[in-house]
């Protein structure tokens, strides 16, 4: 009865989790007509980057140079998705952003079997007919084409699966707080590089309640509290079931757009939205074989 109520209380935390993730969808989307996108970045995840820093503590040098290496590629994976999905936000609905963000969990199990030699189960296919039957519902319209920001967000769901499969095969031997800080750390840096480079503001030159607000919910709560809770509790679930919970993440984004955004839920968004969660869950829930392990698949994009 113990152990059973420590897993209720540890997935009620992860299902706090999903809640921030899903909020951040219409926050950002109104953060980045303030301020340029790569602006934005940069000063969320430096702002999270120390956050880490001060949690991991003395961890930070038990990193050796390959443990700094792997983080910053992993570093790189994880901002080319926030890029993807920042720059769809702005042509894109905060719910359509956050049913396609979730897609990664169909995409991790097809791609770990070219990349890490695991083949794809029965389930991760089925969950890729679900999925691809939810995009079109989702973004239909006559004559069909996927829109700009649609497709940024697809493309930056694929960039999650691959963070995802990195972490599966990049982080052994390596304290999770001290990686983290070095990924975050790297977006920071790339992200200043980047809006150094191409945009006419790096640094905000107004601090409007809309901004601070989006900074407080993306880098306190939806980086270093989720890292957090997700390190310190998940072990206290299985795999499949904290998988199961972040589904809840384009949920809460479909609520929030709705509540935040007053976004207004077509019958095709219903409909597609619910088959893209399909299609996350089925692609968790049926193995290779009986009792295979099932890739836990987290979304990083929030």
């Amino acid at each position: 009865m113990q152990t059973r109520k420590r897993r209720l209380f540890a997935e009620f935390l992860l299902a706090t989790v999903t809640v921030f993730w899903g909020a951040t969808f219409p926050v950002v989307k109104e953060a980045v007509t303030l301020v340029p996108v790569l602006c934005f970045l940069w000063v969320r995840f430096a702002l999270a980057a120390v956050l880490l820093a001060l949690l991991a503590g003395r961890q930070l040098r038990t990193l050796d140079r390959r443990g700094i290496q792997r983080g910053v590629l992993l570093g790189l994976l994880l901002f080319l998705s926030y890029l993807f999905q920042t720059f769809g936000l702005e042509v894109t609905s905060a719910s359509n952003a956050g049913f396609l963000t979730g897609l990664n969990v169909v995409w991790v199990p097809l791609l770990a079997g070219p990349l890490l030699g695991k083949p794809a189960a029965p389930g991760a296919r089925a969950g890729v007919v679900l999925a691809v039957l939810g995009l079109l519902t989702l973004t239909w319209h006559w004559p069909w084409r996927l829109a700009l920001g649609d497709a940024l967000v697809v493309i930056c769901s694929v960039f999650v699966a691959l963070h995802i499969l990195g972490l599966d095969s990049l982080t052994a031997g390596y304290d999770g707080r001290a990686l983290a800080t070095v990924q975050v750390a790297t977006m920071a840096v790339l992200g200043l590089l980047g809006s150094l480079v191409f945009e006419p503001v790096t640094w905000p030159r107004a601090w409007p309640a809309a901004l601070v607000w989006a900074l407080v919910v993306t880098a306190v709560f939806a980086t270093v509290y989720a890292f957090w809770i997700m390190t310190t509790f998940q072990r206290w679930t299985t795999p499949t079931r904290a998988a199961l919970v972040y589904t809840l993440e384009p949920v809460f984004a479909a609520l929030f757009a709705v509540l935040l955004a007053n976004e207004v839920l077509g019958l095709g968004a219903l409909v597609g939205g619910a088959l893209v969660v399909a299609g996350m869950v089925v692609a968790q829930v049926w193995p290779a074989r009986p009792g295979a392990a099932r890739q836990t698949s987290p979304p990083a994009a929030g």
